[in-house]
């Protein structure tokens, strides 16, 4: 049995990291031999296919460009946290500009979501720099060694790194130590949705001298999107003057409903694909039926199918239903860990194998509540001091603003150990309600790793 174990510890592994050695990935416009026009168009709409260039944030593609360059093109080591919501580019601008480079170095990309432990980031990265298998006890020092020994500079990209977040943060102390030491020639980047995890979770770093150049993402805004999805659809485009597979105005449709709810890329070119699937499906029973009609006669060469304003609603219509676990999936941990609170405060936290069914009303518990249950828990986890009061209110002003809680005007207080609707009481008794399901909100924080314990 112990054999299998390890088989299924170094399968995790294999499938945490990518080697990205200025390597290349099929760059939007690089069609199969005979594709038609319309078939490339969805190609590159798929979000696994490489832009043919980052489109937008000069801003921050001058930080991270300013940081290879003092970094890993002069051999040297250092570190940085770049934060935003899911599918605002983080990833994508930062691997466009490491083939960009014209300074020859290794770079590794490492997501963390698989690994079940944060101390197996060493074994991974390791593993993922070709430097062979390691065992957990030596990987660390095999790291350093690498690190300090001769050669060229080494990046090292954590996806999600705030997987790693564990009891005292010794693993990312070490890691942020190991890349801002004098004599490092390993440069870290960290990626995650958390504005403020290196704040929160490593307040140490500043002290030690190995505080991370700290770059943030917003949200892709109407015109940024509607500027990055032409830009892909132009890479296919054969004939400038023909007449485009989707119409200008069902791209801005689809760039303002995305830029409305979170300015995700990604759920863009998911709209997008759909809808010129949609009306790629319109077209073939419309031929059908003229085929049909003219008793069987072969119908002659077919103009593509356009994409209107009408598929991009449908296609809109059909993932919206996704629209409350998006949501809470951008939350940051600490948000996280305050719905946390709420469902073990109303009663509504269950085994894993039984999660909550969906209830028509959620309790509501007390501001002041929460605040002590966000606190038990905080020492449960022994991984993060809890924020102050003041900074807690704010905590759940963001959520309330997020759609993702209601704070009524009525306040709660305690009734039989459990907390009901009052009329009077202080303002930190204000009654607080989940607005999403119970259910969706359950399996979001169950599915974060550092709360997996709470459950």
């Amino acid at each position: 049995q112990a054999p299998s174990k390890q088989a299924a510890a170094a399968a995790t592994l294999k499938g945490a990291f990518a080697v990205t050695k200025h390597g290349s990935r099929p760059a939007a416009g690089a069609k199969a031999k005979g594709a038609s026009p319309f078939g490339a168009t969805k190609s590159v709409l798929h979000r696994s296919t490489a832009a043919p260039r980052i489109v937008g944030r000069e801003s921050e593609q001058a930080a991270i460009r300013q940081f290879l360059q003092a970094t890993v093109e002069k051999g040297r080591g250092g570190s940085m946290y770049i934060s935003g919501n899911p599918g605002t580019g983080k990833t994508a601008c930062l691997q466009a500009l490491i083939k960009q480079s014209a300074t020859e170095f290794s770079s590794v990309l490492v997501n963390c979501v698989p690994l079940t432990r944060p101390g197996q980031v060493y074994a991974a990265v390791l593993d993922a720099l070709g430097a062979g298998p390691a065992s957990a006890d030596s990987a660390l020092a095999e790291l350093e060694a690498l690190a300090f020994g001769r050669g060229g500079a080494v990046l090292v990209i954590l996806d999600e790194v705030d997987s790693l977040l564990g009891s005292r943060q010794e693993v990312l102390y070490r890691l942020f130590e190991l890349a801002a030491h004098p004599n490092s020639r390993l440069a870290l980047v960290g990626i995650a949705n958390a504005l403020d995890l290196t704040d929160r979770f490593l307040p140490r770093l500043q002290a030690r001298g190995c505080e991370p150049i700290l770059l943030n993402f917003n949200p892709y805004q109407v015109a940024d999107i509607v500027s990055i999805l032409q830009s892909r659809l132009d890479a296919v485009a054969s004939d400038a003057a023909a007449e485009p597979l989707i119409q200008k105005a069902a791209l801005e449709l689809c760039a303002r409903k995305v830029a409305a709810t979170s300015g995700d890329l990604r759920k863009a070119l998911d709209v997008c694909r759909q809808a010129m699937e949609l009306a790629e499906a319109e077209s073939k029973r419309k031929a059908a039926a003229h085929t049909d009609k003219e008793n069987g006669a072969a119908p002659g060469a077919a103009a593509p199918p356009k994409t209107t304003l009408m598929h991009v609603a449908k296609a809109l219509a059909s993932l919206n239903g996704s629209q409350t676990a998006q949501k809470l999936g951008a939350l940051n941990f600490q948000q996280k860990l305050v719905l946390c609170a709420h469902l073990a405060l109303a009663g509504a936290a269950a085994p894993a194998a039984a999660p909550p069914k969906k209830q028509s009303a959620a309790p509501a518990v007390s501001i002041s509540g929460l605040y002590a249950e966000y606190g038990s828990l905080c020492k449960r986890l022994s991984m993060v001091a809890p924020v102050t009061r003041t900074e807690f209110h704010d905590l759940v002003a963001m959520l309330e603003t997020q759609g993702v809680i209601v704070v009524d005007a009525s306040k709660v207080g305690r009734r039989g150990g459990r907390r009901m609707a009052a009329t009077s009481g202080a303002a930190d008794d204000r009654a607080v309600r989940l607005a999403v399901d119970e259910a969706d909100v359950h399996r979001t924080v169950k599915g974060t790793p550092a709360l997996a314990p709470l459950f």
